[in-house]
């Protein structure tokens, strides 16, 4: 595929953005818009390289040694992340990363996810790539810094004050599954069932610190009403 039918395909993609109305599709088209923007700067990139002129036949050896594409690719995936009211940031480190020339640091920001490109550190091409955030972020408005050990990865939110809770709407929506579900009709009717019934969930989908919690609350209020007819734990 060229640069003319990317382009095509990003013009028609945008089109059908502005007549959609569904929230899921409209996170869909977008997602789909920023995928191949990144394909079209790929390979317009790719097309510039390949267009400049090499030189003397001694220049290109030298210049494929010190290239950053023969370079091995170094993929970071471990961050750690906050939020305020207007920014979402996400720290990722690499020691010695302050001292880096600004000008081999590449980035791209897009509406849902971004793209860096460290290149020629410490003899390797380092990528860091998000994709599908929580929320929606302002590109223009977003940045990085350089700090000591570290990148600072700064996300303008496009709501303001709205928290994300989760990083990437994946994780948002896998934790919204494993929230307890409260029927208020149920409450209404038998609420000690009901405890009861979020209690068993909670119990059965938390992580080994949930359960001790669950289990140690469990026995304090058993001692506590002293009653015969409360539940065992044996029973979630």
């Amino acid at each position: 595929m060229n640069t003319e039918e990317l382009t095509s395909d990003i013009a028609e993609l945008q089109s059908l953005l502005r007549v959609s109305q569904r929230p899921n599709i409209q996170g869909w088209i977008k997602c789909k818009i920023e995928e191949t923007e990144r394909e079209l700067k790929k390979l317009s990139e790719s097309q510039t390289l390949n267009s400049e002129p090499t030189g003397s036949a001694s220049k290109p050896v030298n210049a494929e040694k010190s290239s950053p594409s023969s370079l091995p690719t170094v993929k970071v995936t471990n961050y750690g992340w906050d939020e305020s009211d207007k920014f979402v940031k996400v720290y990722i480190t690499l020691k010695g990363v302050q001292d880096v020339n600004p000008t081999t640091i590449h980035h791209s920001f897009y509406n849902y996810g971004y793209d860096i490109t460290v290149s020629n550190f410490s003899g390797k091409n380092y990528t860091m790539t998000m994709k599908g955030l929580r929320d929606e972020i302002v590109p223009e408005s977003s940045q990085i810094k350089q700090k000591q050990d570290m990148l600072l990865v700064m996300m303008k939110k496009k709501t303001e004050g709205k928290k994300w809770e989760q990083l990437t709407k994946l994780e948002y929506d896998e934790k919204q599954k494993r929230k307890p579900k409260f029927d208020e009709k149920s409450m209404d009717d038998d609420p000690q069932a009901s405890l009861m019934n979020m209690m068993k969930q909670m119990y059965e989908e938390g992580d080994d610190e949930m359960k001790r919690t669950i289990r140690k609350a469990w026995h304090e209020g058993q001692n506590k009403r002293n009653t015969a007819d409360m539940p065992s734990l044996a029973d979630m």
